[in-house]
C-alpha cells in the first residue's frame, strides 16, 4: 500500500513536469511573495508611464515573433510534491506549442524507472511526456504520457498538485500585456546578478502573481520570473525563463495514439497495482 501511494504521488508529480510546457491562463493564487529586483545605484528610475511603454513595446515584439528558444527553471514549494525541473528548447505562443528537453528534475528522479532526461511536447492543447521504456509495466507498454487540464478533475490530491499548473504555463505576450496594464508596474533599474544592461520591470498580475521582466536594448524580453502562490496552502511556484532566438520554429508532432496513455488512465493503473 505504501509503495502504491508513493507511485501515485510520483505520477502526479510527473504532471508538474508536463504542465510547464503548456500555454494556459495563470489566474489563480494569492499575493505572491518573491524577491524584487533592485535598481542599480545612480540609475535613473523611469516613470510608470515610461515603464508601461517599454513593456508594451516588448509585448509587440514578442507577439510578432510568435516563438523563442527558452531555458526555464521551475521550482515548486509544496508539502506534497516539492521539487524542481529544468527545461530547454523552443516554445511558441502563436499558436501554442513546445518541444522541450527536461533535465535536472527531482520529479523524474522520484519515479522508479523514469529516464534521467526526457522530452516534453505541447501540441494541440495537450502535453506529452516521453516516459521511455523503463515504465512499460505501469503504462501497459505505452511510451508517451498525455496530460490535459481535465486530468485534475475528480481527485483531491491530483487537483491540489496539478490545479496550480496554470500559474506557470505562460503565454509570454499575454503576460507582458497584463504587466503593462498593472497599476503596480515599476521600473527596477538595469541589470541583475547574472544580466548586465537589460532594463528591469516588475508588477502584479491578475490573481496576485508577481512578474519580473528584463528587456534588452533591442526591445525583446531577455528574462522573466513569475512567482505564484495558490490559495488554501497549494503549491508555491517560481518560474524563471531566459529567452533567445525569437522566431525559432517549434514543430512538435503528436505521438501516435497507440503509444499514448492518458494521465487519468495511468493513475487508475497505479492505484489498482
Amino acid at each position: 500500500m505504501r509503495n502504491g501511494f508513493r507511485w501515485r504521488q510520483a505520477v502526479v508529480a510527473l504532471a508538474v513536469v508536463a504542465g510547464v510546457a503548456g500555454c494556459q491562463d495563470g489566474d489563480s493564487g494569492t499575493k505572491a511573495a518573491g524577491a524584487s529586483a533592485t535598481a542599480q545605484p545612480g540609475a535613473r528610475t523611469q516613470s510608470p508611464e515610461e515603464a508601461a511603454q517599454a513593456v508594451r513595446a516588448a509585448y509587440t515584439k514578442a507577439a510578432a515573433a510568435k516563438s523563442a528558444r527558452v531555458e526555464m527553471r521551475l521550482n515548486v514549494a509544496d508539502d506534497r510534491a516539492p521539487g524542481g525541473s529544468t527545461f530547454s528548447g523552443v516554445q511558441a505562443w502563436g499558436p501554442s506549442a513546445a518541444d522541450l528537453k527536461v533535465y535536472d528534475s527531482s520529479y523524474l528522479a522520484e519515479i522508479p524507472g523514469a529516464p534521467v532526461e526526457t522530452r516534453v511536447r505541447s501540441v494541440g492543447g495537450a502535453t506529452y511526456v516521453d516516459l521511455g521504456t523503463g515504465l512499460s509495466a505501469q503504462t501497459g507498454g505505452k511510451r508517451w504520457l498525455k496530460v490535459e487540464a481535465a486530468s485534475a478533475d475528480g481527485d483531491e490530491l491530483t487537483l491540489q498538485l496539478t490545479g496550480g499548473l496554470a500559474a506557470v504555463n505562460m503565454d509570454l505576450p499575454k503576460e507582458l500585456g497584463l504587466l503593462a496594464s498593472s497599476p503596480a508596474l515599476r521600473h527596477v533599474g538595469t541589470g541583475t546578478r547574472d544580466l548586465e544592461g537589460p532594463r528591469g520591470y516588475e508588477g502584479e498580475l491578475p490573481g496576485g502573481r508577481l512578474m519580473q521582466v528584463w528587456i534588452g536594448a533591442d526591445g525583446y524580453p531577455v528574462k522573466t520570473v513569475v512567482h505564484t502562490e495558490t490559495p488554501g496552502g497549494g503549491p508555491r511556484t517560481s518560474l524563471t525563463t531566459t529567452y533567445s532566438g525569437f522566431g525559432a520554429k517549434a514543430a512538435p508532432r503528436t505521438p501516435p495514439a497507440g503509444d499514448t496513455i492518458a494521465f487519468p488512465d495511468l493513475l487508475k493503473r497505479v492505484v489498482r497495482g
